[in-house]
This record gives C-alpha cells, sequence and structure tokens, in this order.
C-alpha cells in the first residue's frame, strides 16, 4: 500500500514550465496590444503623420489650419527661387520662378487629399503612424504661369517672322487684330505647358533635373494670341469718383471696359490671314464720374443753424477747440460721424478746462464742460439736413440754449456719443466756429438731390415748475434772508414730443415725422437759512418749502425801572417792536437760466446717468 501510495504522488506532480511560458507569452501580448494602443491614442486624429510633405515642405504632426499657413508661407519663397531655361536656335533663356505662381485652391485640394488617405478609425491609426515612420507621404501641387513669360515673348520676338505673329491694338471703342500669315513662329502654347510641368517637377521634387527645354523654330499657320491675357489687360470695371480725405482732392472715375473673347476669337478665326479684324468693347460709365462730382461737391447748403454760448470763458475755450477738431470734417456717403473720435479725448492732457457741468443736479466745474453745446447744435442742423441718425442720447436736463426742446445730444467719456451717417449720395462737409460775440455756427455743405429739408420741432406735453428748496445752515446769521446757492440752477422740468417736418423746395409740407418723447428733470433752486429763522420765513423744516405762514418775532421787553429814580428817566419802552421783519417775496421763476448759471452738459456720475 505504501509504494501505491508513493506512485500516486509522483503521477501528481506535473512540469511547470509550460504554464510558466503560456503566461510570458500573454503578457507580452497584453504589452504589445497596450503599446499599441497607446500609439493609437498617441497618434490622435486630424494631425499629419510623421514625414508628411507637400510640394517638398514638412507638414508632420500640423492641424490643416496648421499646415496651411505653413505653405502659404513658404510656398512663394521656394517658387521664387526656381527658374527654368530653354533653348531656341542655339540661345538659351530662363524663365524665372517670379513668372509662375500656384492656386490657392490647388493648396487646398493638397491638403485635403492628404487629410482623406491618413484618416482613419482609431485602431487602425497606429498603422499608418508606424507605416509613415518608415516611409512617409509625398503630395504635390502643381505650378501655372500667370500671363505668357517676358523671355518667351522675346525669343519669338527674336526668330519668328514679324508677319507671322498675330497683334491687337484698341482703337477707340474697337479691339483691332492684326492677323498673322504662315511663317516661321514659335510654338509658345508647347512651350508654355512644357515650362509648368517642369516648374511643378522641381518644386514637388528636389531631385528632379532641369535641364533646358527645346523650342524649334517652324512654319505654321498664325497663332491665336493669348485672349485672356487680353481681357485682363483691357477690360476693367466701372468705378466712381470719389473725393480723397486725406488729399481732398477728386480721384477720377474709370469708364468701364469689357470683352466678349468668345465673340472675338471667332470673329479672329473666321478673318483670313494678314487681315485686319474688329471686336466690339463695351462701355459703361460709371454712377459718378469726375465731372458729375466736379459740378455738385459741396455745393449746397444741406442745414444750418446757430447757438448762443453762455460764459464763463473756459466754456468759450471748450467749444472753441473741440469746434477746431470737427470744423472741415468731410463723410463720404454711407461714412459714419462719431463726435467723440473728432472732439475727444475729454481731458486736460488733450488741451480742455474744467467749466461747468451736471452732476447729481449741481452745476460742478469739471473737465471739457460746454462740450455738448456742440454736439447738440450739430444735430439739430442734422435733422434740418435730413441725415440720418445713428446715435444720439439726451441731457437729464433742458439747458435751454438749443433752439428747439428736444434736439439736444449729450456725450461723456467714451461712453455715450453722437453718431450720424451721411445718407447722401455725395460727400458732405461739416463746419463748425464760434465768432467773437460767442455765436456757435454750424453748417453743413452737400449736395441737395431731393430739394427736401427737415424743420424739427416739438409739442410740450407736459410742465414741472421747479421749486424753490431751504435747508438749515447755522453758519448764517439770524435774521438774515435765505441765501442762494448758485450750483443749483433753477430749470423747470418738461416732456415732450418730438417731429421732424419734411418740407420741399416750394415750402410744401411732404411728410410729418414722430421721432421720439423726451422728458428732462425739473432743477431746484438751493437756498441757505439759519435754523432760527424757520417760523420767520414760513419755512416747513419737513419738506424744506416755504408753505407756512410766516410768524413774526415776539420782540425783547425792555428791563424793570430800578426803584432808586435815576438822574436821567429811561424811555419808556414801545408797546410794538421798531422793527417787525416781513415775509420774503417768493422769487421770480425763469426757465432760462443767467449766464454763468447754465450748466447744459449732463456728465453722468455713478450715481445717475443721463436717460437715452
Amino acid at each position: 500500500m505504501a509504494q501505491t501510495a508513493g506512485k500516486r504522488s509522483a503521477q501528481a506532480e506535473k512540469p511547470k514550465g509550460g504554464k510558466i511560458a503560456l503566461i510570458a507569452a500573454l503578457a507580452v501580448v497584453v504589452v504589445l496590444v497596450g503599446g499599441y494602443l497607446i500609439l493609437c491614442a498617441a497618434a490622435g486624429s486630424g494631425t499629419f503623420l510623421p514625414n508628411t510633405t507637400i510640394a517638398g515642405i514638412d507638414l508632420s504632426g500640423q492641424t490643416r489650419e496648421q499646415a496651411l499657413d505653413t505653405l502659404k508661407t513658404q510656398l512663394p519663397d521656394r517658387l521664387s527661387q526656381l527658374s527654368v531655361p530653354f533653348v531656341c536656335q542655339g540661345q538659351e533663356f530662363t524663365i524665372p520662378g517670379s513668372d509662375a505662381t500656384i492656386d490657392d485652391q490647388a493648396v487646398e485640394s493638397a491638403l485635403q487629399e492628404a487629410l482623406d488617405q491618413q484618416s482613419g478609425s482609431f485602431f487602425t491609426r497606429g498603422a499608418q503612424y508606424l507605416g509613415a515612420m518608415t516611409g512617409g507621404a509625398q503630395y504635390s501641387v502643381p505650378v501655372t504661369l500667370k500671363d505668357t513669360p517676358a523671355v518667351v515673348t522675346e525669343a519669338v520676338e527674336t526668330y519668328a517672322d514679324p508677319e507671322a505673329q498675330t497683334t491687337w491694338e484698341v482703337s477707340g471703342d474697337q479691339l483691332v487684330f492684326h492677323k498673322g500669315v504662315t511663317g516661321r513662329t514659335i510654338d509658345v502654347t508647347a512651350l508654355t505647358d512644357a515650362a509648368e510641368e517642369r516648374f511643378t517637377q522641381l518644386l514637388n521634387d528636389s531631385s528632379a533635373e532641369n535641364t533646358p527645354l527645346e523650342t524649334q523654330v517652324t512654319n505654321a499657320p498664325p497663332l491665336d494670341p493669348d485672349f485672356d491675357a487680353i481681357h485682363d489687360e483691357i477690360c476693367v470695371e466701372p468705378a466712381d469718383a470719389y473725393l480723397d480725405k486725406s488729399t481732398k482732392q477728386i480721384v477720377p472715375s474709370v469708364t468701364g471696359v469689357s470683352l466678349d473673347t468668345t465673340a472675338a476669337k471667332s470673329a479672329l478665326d473666321s478673318a483670313a490671314e494678314g487681315s485686319d479684324v474688329s471686336v466690339p468693347l463695351t462701355k459703361t460709365e460709371p454712377d459718378m464720374t469726375t465731372a458729375d462730382l466736379e459740378a455738385n461737391l459741396f455745393k449746397d447748403v444741406l442745414g444750418t443753424g446757430t447757438t448762443s454760448c453762455a460764459g464763463p470763458s473756459n466754456r468759450w475755450y471748450n467749444i472753441d477747440l473741440a469746434a477746431s477738431r470737427v470744423n472741415g470734417t468731410i463723410l463720404l456717403p454711407g461714412e459714419v460721424f462719431s463726435y467723440n473720435d473728432l472732439a475727444g479725448p475729454y481731458t486736460k492732457s488733450s488741451g480742455y478746462k474744467d467749466a461747468g457741468t451736471y452732476q447729481n443736479g449741481q452745476s460742478i466745474d469739471a473737465t471739457a464742460g460746454g462740450i455738448c453745446q456742440l454736439s447738440s447744435t450739430i444735430y439739430w442742423v442734422t435733422l434740418k439736413a435730413n441725415l440720418e441718425t445713428v446715435e444720439r442720447s439726451k441731457h437729464a436736463f433742458n439747458g435751454g440754449y438749443m433752439p428747439v426742446i428736444g434736439t439736444d445730444a449729450t456725450v461723456w467719456s467714451n461712453q455715450i456719443d453722437f453718431k450720424f451717417k451721411n445718407s447722401t449720395d455725395y460727400p458732405i462737409k461739416i463746419e463748425t466756429y464760434q465768432d467773437k460775440n460767442h455765436k456757435l455756427h454750424v453748417t453743413i455743405y452737400g449736395t441737395d438731390t431731393t430739394g427736401i429739408h427737415g424743420e424739427p420741432y416739438s409739442v410740450t406735453i407736459s410742465t414741472t415748475p421747479y421749486k424753490n428748496i431751504y435747508k438749515p445752515d447755522a453758519s448764517i446769521p439770524q435774521g438774515t434772508e435765505p441765501q442762494r446757492d448758485p450750483n443749483y440752477s433753477r430749470y423747470n422740468g418738461v416732456t415732450v414730443d418730438v417731429y421732424q417736418k419734411l418740407v420741399d423746395k416750394n415750402g410744401n409740407t411732404v411728410d410729418t415725422i414722430f421721432l421720439y418723447r423726451n422728458s428732462y428733470k425739473s432743477s431746484d433752486a438751493v437756498y441757505y437759512y439759519n435754523p432760527a429763522d424757520a417760523a420767520r420765513w414760513g419755512i416747513d423744516t419737513s419738506t424744506g418749502l416755504k408753505t407756512l405762514t410766516p410768524v413774526v418775532p415776539t420782540p425783547t421787553p425792555a428791563a424793570t425801572p430800578s426803584a432808586t429814580p435815576s438822574a436821567t428817566p429811561s424811555a419808556t419802552p414801545s408797546a410794538t417792536p421798531s422793527a417787525v421783519p416781513t415775509a420774503t417775496p417768493p422769487l421770480e421763476i425763469t426757465t432760462t437760466p443767467g449766464p454763468g448759471m447754465q450748466p447744459e452738459d449732463s456728465v453722468p456720475p455713478a450715481s445717475e446717468a443721463p436717460a437715452a
């Protein structure tokens, strides 16, 4: 029994080598598969594989956009360094690379071809990558000649019979061909085709040979001229005359010329050798000829207006500076005027001084105070000229200097601008200046093609009278009248509807257009009084208004006479005080502030921006 058991134990012990080999093989497979998957992931997609070239330029690892930028940058330089020689009658000529070109579409096609051939699934990308590492892929881009090279023309003129060539010239409205005759000539088409093929070989294969091309001079019928080159040389699109704003000179118009090349070729083919044949050219006049522009440039006043400028001198200075920057501005048809671009920036370093502006209802000196009067006056004149408004914002308060309430236009920093468009067919010019009497003049010159001008007007919808507000101030001497704060101007609030009436040259109303409704705040006057005098002036301290009946102060009684009579008896006190203060009459309400109290510019602080 013991022997039997021993044999069984021996039989149970099998060799371990086979299992280890299997495990090792599986591990190798796992490593290889894992490595391949990592390679597939690393290879990515949408980029060119290693050793990918187009026209000899390496694009490995680049995206399509990067590769396109690389080709556009490097191809012109590579092409310029190439040349193709040819021999004619023993004389060698050289066509330079500057006469050749590469079409953008051909580059796009080569890129797309490369991407299409290198695209694949995630699992095939790794194999493609490995294949590219050992071989790579090359793609070609074709080269073409721009026109017949100058050296080819030189060879023809040197070795071909002059009578064998077909020539042409423009005579008036005709293209005249002088058809050649059979004789010694060069096959220009065959030569240029061979040159294009050679350029393509040299560009895409740096090892390509560049032996001179052979050109034969033979007797042959006259060749057709290059109709495409003729078309490019004589045909032109019509172009309007226009005013060059930098030179202020008129750039002449161009008459359009077109040629039916199919009809020209047919006429030349049917003509006898040595004869002349004429082909009509189509002339197209531009919409704006030089003569039209010269005769109509700035000949009409489209709109004009004048406003009066209140002081002080810094305000006049700022208006004058802004006017000098805007004066002489020319806008071509369709161009947009920006007040901020021309008059700004509104800073001291730009030349502006401090003058009155409106901030939180107060008249406060700030840099460039006053410049809104010019933007507003220009806006008013553009309405008269019936030009298109692009951007305009109202002030918070009605400044009082505009002849028509609601035709103001505020500006501020680079955030609020006044803009309008030259919506006419001709250039316009803006004239702005302040005269010695501080009248601000704005005139817009142009060409009146419609006879219609604008007459803006406004209709008052409601008004809000300003109030006199009284504030206590212990520094005011008791018993003195309230003192007015000059930083608060008096304006009535008003809401208006603004209209644009269009009138023809005979004074007839063509149309009336509602533009917008504007509401302007009232600006209350502020007075300071001694707190002990509230009753004296009838001031309701809860509202700050004079709505109570003034109370006359009771006089202090005289002292009681002493028991011991003095040498001189004192005067008997009067029962009535010698002076009884009376109520202050209400101040006169005026809607137009006087000089020095007209802060017309609504410069919006952080707490208050002007309404749009």
